[in-house]
């Protein structure tokens, strides 16, 4: 199941993403390092659910992806997707990306993923995404 996700949600946000961050940490240019210690409060998670429209993947009860569209200018970037390992396979990014297309509503949508990531181009292109050209990291449109 996956749902759109609100600032009451923060805990499972929080878990994903310092999870991702943690276990597939070259698949990100992000750290977790700034989401710990200090900086790692309730406030912090519930702002960032508020400000960009996030879904959570859940599996047996338990989130296992997670995915957000932030608006930037007029279009819509799709950052911080992850798919639990034990979740892969199994059109859980598929439906993560559909939720924030869906959400997008006919703007632009773009992202960024790190070089040489090959199963998220690949996820990415399956569901309209294209890689552009003449960019120092791999960015998709759609």
């Amino acid at each position: 199941m996956i749902r759109r996700v609100g600032p009451d949600d923060w805990a499972d946000w929080r878990w994903l993403r310092h999870r991702a961050l943690t276990e597939d940490r070259q698949a990100f240019s992000a750290s977790v390092l700034p989401w710990t210690g200090a900086d790692d409060t309730e406030q912090r998670w519930r702002e960032l659910l508020a400000a960009d429209a996030c879904f959570i993947a859940y599996a047996d009860g338990s989130p296992v992806g997670m995915v957000a569209g932030r608006v930037v200018d007029d279009a819509v970037a799709l950052v911080s997707m992850w798919v639990a390992p034990e979740a892969r396979s199994r059109g859980v990014g598929r439906g993560l990306i559909d939720g924030v297309i869906g959400w997008a509503a006919g703007r632009s949508l773009s992202l960024r993923v790190i070089e040489g990531n090959s199963a998220a181009i690949r996820a990415y292109e399956a569901t309209g995404f294209a890689l552009q050209d003449g960019v120092d990291t791999e960015q998709c449109r759609r």
